[in-house]
């Protein structure tokens, strides 16, 4: 038997600090339902990465899926290693590095956001072979004001084409053919350093870097709330602050809310969004837009909540 064969077909790998457990069952009773339905126990894992775990939320994620393998994250970087985009997300936007070793073990992990809900038969993605598939930005480009700091732009671009399509790093699925993988995680780390920039960013230059063959997974796989094909999706992305659980209503989000409720999980959510809404108030006051963001991440990644 060869290596190849020895592998499990597929892990899907979530991230999040402990306090939004609630949106991690939430993926994966989606997952179970539209994913993972024609597959064995055998050929498949889910992997979660976090910092730490309520006892009741450690009970309802084995409730909801008793083989999770629950890994404690512990980032090869301090938050003063970067003085950029980390101020605003949390070190957790950079555990998703972590699946190129992974790769060691799946011939395919498929990543995901936990502010997504599968709302429709994603299974066909198992049989995908190219190295890499990751959903473009709406506009298919580098919107300078939305994505990338001019000053970022010039240094990166100056290596590499960023006047290409550009991936939303929210979704993506890589196979174990992703040329020299095992390099990859480090190098990717490092990267963090050298640019100053979020994940997006690294895992975009990334695939240039490495060679690999990019292929788009479309509109339907990562759909936002408001877009005109919403019912048709398959999964859907509440990108920004307007999260399923601070106002925006997704019927399938809130069955498999249910669920993890019934499973005796927390309900952090409420308790957050009151946190966030004072942080806002604390911050309102400051008049340069790039220091306001600065000091509100600061805030909220000092209670334990990203930024996003």
């Amino acid at each position: 038997m060869d290596n190849k064969n020895k592998k499990k077909k597929i892990a899907l790998l979530l991230c999040s600090t402990g306090n939004e457990a609630f949106a991690v069952g939430n993926v994966i009773i989606g997952a179970k339902k539209y994913l993972f339905q024609n597959l064995k126990d055998e050929e498949y894992d889910v992997v979660f990465y976090t910092d730490k775990l309520e006892k009741n939320d450690e009970k309802a994620l084995k409730t909801i899926f008793p083989r999770i393998i629950i890994r404690i994250y512990k980032p090869p970087f301090s938050i003063s290693d970067n003085k950029a985009d980390i101020t605003y997300y949390t070190a957790f936007a950079y555990t998703r590095f972590e699946v190129f070793d992974m790769l060691d073990n799946y011939q395919k992990i498929l990543y995901m956001d936990t502010d997504m809900v599968i709302q429709k038969d994603i299974s066909n993605i198992i049989n995908l072979n190219e190295h890499f598939y990751i959903s473009l930005y709406k506009n298919g480009t580098i919107d300078l004001k939305y994505n990338m700091n001019k000053k970022l732009f010039e240094k990166l671009n100056k290596k590499y084409d960023l006047n290409i399509l550009r991936g939303c790093s929210g979704i993506f699925l890589i196979s174990d053919n992703f040329p020299r993988y095992k390099e990859a995680k480090e190098w990717c780390y490092k990267q963090i350093k050298i640019y100053e920039c979020n994940d997006e960013d690294i895992l975009n230059i990334c695939l240039q870097e490495f060679g690999a063959q990019t292929n788009i997974l479309s509109e339907y796989y990562n759909c936002m709330p408001d877009s005109k094909i919403v019912n048709d999706a398959y999964i859907v992305h509440s990108l920004g602050p307007n999260k399923f659980w601070r106002g925006t209503y997704n019927k399938f989000w809130e069955e498999n809310n249910k669920e993890w409720i019934e499973a005796g999980g927390n309900c952090t959510y409420k308790e957050n969004t009151k946190k966030r809404k004072l942080v806002d108030k604390i911050v309102w006051l400051i008049p340069n837009y790039n220091l306001r963001n600065k000091i509100r991440g600061f805030l909220l990644r000092n209670i334990g909540l990203s930024g996003r």
